[in-house]
């Protein structure tokens, strides 16, 4: 019984020098706000960083529909990008919203809970001049200012045909409200 007891005890000291240790990424990027133009083609504008991450970075994606567009990331062949963290998305006025949300539920990685604004001058355009766009709307949200979550908008266009949603315009570097409006399903 002790050999057996030794042999156990020498495998697992063997054995624990094996295992890897897990690591972080070295150059992870965390999407914060991820922005939508266009029906087909699609452009994806990610702005990566704000709030609790120092470093705002940004690119740009474009292919024939959202999931297209979405296989070609990572944009930025340096950092490795993770869309968990996407809390916003930004929809230009030309594109597709219902498909975009039946894509971001459908997505493993995409959040339903995030929020959606409308960028009447397009997400990109909007995206553009801004420091640090997360922090600009969470701090809308905080000021009251409502905005459906992906899936809460995906249900309201299914079952009552139309969503409203808060309008935001870029100003002086730094994203604002512009009101609201009503996006109809037979949008276009």
């Amino acid at each position: 019984m002790k050999r057996v007891m030794a042999a156990v005890l020498a495998a697992m000291v063997v054995l624990a020098g094996c295992t890897p240790a897990a690591r972080e990424p070295d150059n992870l990027a965390l999407v914060r706000v991820l922005g939508v133009d266009g029906a087909g083609p699609v452009a994806l504008t990610g702005v990566c960083g704000g709030s609790n991450q120092q470093d705002v970075s940004r690119g740009t994606c474009l292919g024939d529909s959202f999931g297209i567009a979405r296989e070609k990331l990572p944009w930025s062949g340096s950092e490795e990008l993770a869309l968990t963290s996407v809390s916003y998305l930004l929809i230009g006025a030309d594109a597709d919203l219902t498909a975009v949300l039946f894509a971001v539920l459908e997505d493993q990685e995409l959040s339903a809970s995030a929020t959606v604004w409308l960028a009447q001058e397009g997400a990109g355009a909007a995206l553009e001049p801004c420091r640090d766009p997360a922090t600009d709307l969470e701090l809308l949200l905080r000021q009251g200012i409502h905005a459906p979550t992906a899936a809460q908008a995906l249900e309201e266009l299914c079952a009552r045909g139309e969503v409203l949603l808060p309008v935001v315009t870029a100003r002086e570097g730094r994203l604002g409200i512009g009101g609201e409006e009503v996006w109809r399903a037979d949008h276009g």
